[in-house]
């Protein structure tokens, strides 16, 4: 989803007087049908002027930019000639954009998906933040970021009632390319949010410490618990947002990447086979059948992982909960908290699924050995347990048993996704070229990391293999 390079801060300062050049140059930009004027002034009425800082955020599904706005003091003046050049003032937004025409590469399979990923996360802070907020939940509130304008026009493209996990939807695009341009202008959404910058007390990183980790992990908990067991509020987001939140949900996923699966396995063993002492785990019998016996599995473990929104232990998931998609506060001993971005895949699931994304996404395989990755799961649910009763105003708990049931299927999954969608062309040469990539899965560019989750899932599989077979 969107790996933001958010630097989200919200600040203004005043800025020297407009030059007459500047002016005319902003008078010119009127009549540019890419002037962001009109998408500025949802949070500045009093928008003169605008430049762009850096070169912008590019990503699969999204592009970003950090917008520097010139406006007057008051929000409701204009300015002109007469007005006090000592009250404009300047403030930094990040503007997250997302053009249909910009992915007609895309399989329209693929191109769907993105531009159901923008759908949803209009929605979500149009539509479900303020019902998640609407309990005075100020934790939860410190932990989102404030959107001040989201919109999309997806029209003749995805019907509004066209569920997200519809991948098999008919391509609406024609074949004639002028009419496909004139069908896709236009066509896309935009999010234009508050921001945050390291000057601010803020960064991301990947991969993170386990104390990192663990910061992540409550303030994702606090997410879950703002939907747990509200089941109108549960029913709007599976109708509204997605029925199986995640961004690599089965049935959200191209099927090529299941129907490679087998193969994709076998050259990916091929390739790491004899690197070093950690890949030895590749020789192990049960490792050579990991292909086949992902597949095997891939439709049983995705049905257990997918409740309905009025299942017990249904709820809100954040479904891109990696590492980068976090803030964490530069300063332990300030009052700042985490702020999670990017909620692009958010549905309804199982809470422990952004769990069991996010530590193997963001966590060194050494600080999951020796109980680290045991104390990471129980923080996390002692911080779920806390935050859900709190909000019912009654002790709940949620039972090892069935949280570490949805934690192995979690993990199974999402080794389903990896194998299907990167690991078909993974190589050691690729692995290195990757190792610094934040945004990369640490499993896709880690091999101690990968090996490590491999003989992880190699054991959770064997556990609903047997389960199946009783």
């Amino acid at each position: 989803m969107f790996k933001l390079f958010l630097l989200l801060f919200f600040t203004c300062q005043t800025a020297e007087a407009l030059s007459s050049s500047s002016l005319t140059s902003q008078a010119a930009k009127m009549n540019d049908p890419n002037d962001l004027k009109p998408i500025l002034s949802h949070a500045l009425p009093g928008i003169i002027s605008y430049e762009h800082i850096g070169d912008g955020v590019k990503q699969a599904n999204a592009e970003g930019s950090l917008v520097l706005s010139r406006h007057s003091s008051s929000l409701s003046e204009k300015y002109d000639d007469e007005c006090d050049k000592d009250a404009i003032l300047e403030t930094e937004l990040f503007l997250k954009r997302i053009e249909a025409k910009a992915y007609t590469h895309k399989s329209w399979t693929d191109m769907r998906r993105t531009l159901v990923y923008a759908r949803t996360e209009v929605r979500f802070y149009n539509e479900i933040v303020p019902l998640l907020l609407a309990s005075n939940n100020d934790m939860l509130r410190r932990q989102i970021p404030k959107c001040h304008h989201a919109t999309y026009d997806l029209s003749g493209l995805i019907e509004e009632d066209s569920p997200t996990t519809d991948a098999s939807q008919p391509s609406p695009l024609p074949e004639n390319e002028e009419q496909k341009a004139a069908l896709l202008e236009a066509k896309g959404g935009h999010m234009l949010l508050e921001s945050l910058s390291p000057s601010h007390g803020y960064y991301q990183d990947s991969p993170i410490t386990r104390q990192q980790s663990l910061a992540c992990l409550k303030a994702v908990a606090e997410l879950h618990a703002s939907a747990w067991g509200d089941k109108a509020l549960l029913k709007q987001i599976n109708d509204r947002l997605s029925s199986a939140g995640g961004s690599y949900h089965l049935q959200f996923r191209n099927p090529k990447e299941l129907q490679n699966m087998v193969a994709s396995w076998n050259t990916f063993r091929e390739n790491f086979l004899g690197l070093n002492e950690k890949t030895k785990i590749l020789e192990k019998e049960s490792v050579v059948r990991l292909g086949q016996r992902v597949y095997d599995m891939a439709e049983y473990v995705s049905k257990e992982l997918t409740p309905k929104w009025d299942d017990e232990y249904a709820t809100l998931v954040h479904g891109d909960y990696k590492g980068m998609n976090v803030f964490l506060p530069s300063n332990i001993d300030d009052d700042k908290l985490p702020i999670m971005i990017d909620f692009s895949c958010a549905g309804i699931g199982y809470g422990i699924s952004d769990v069991g994304m996010h530590i193997c996404h963001a966590n060194l395989a050494a600080d999951l050995e020796n109980g680290g990755e045991e104390e990471l799961l129980e923080g996390y649910l002692t911080a779920l347990e806390e935050a859900v009763s709190r909000r019912k105003g009654e002790s709940w708990k949620y039972p090892r048993d069935v949280a570490m049931r949805h934690y192995q299927l979690a993990c199974i999954d999402y080794l389903r996704f990896i194998l299907g969608r990167f690991w078909r062309s993974a190589t050691p040469e690729s692995f290195e070229k990757k190792k610094t990539s934040k945004n990369t899965t640490l499993i896709n560019r880690n091999v101690d990391a990968a090996m490590a989750f491999i003989e992880k899932v190699d054991k959770y599989l064997e556990v609903f293999e047997q389960e199946i077979k009783a």
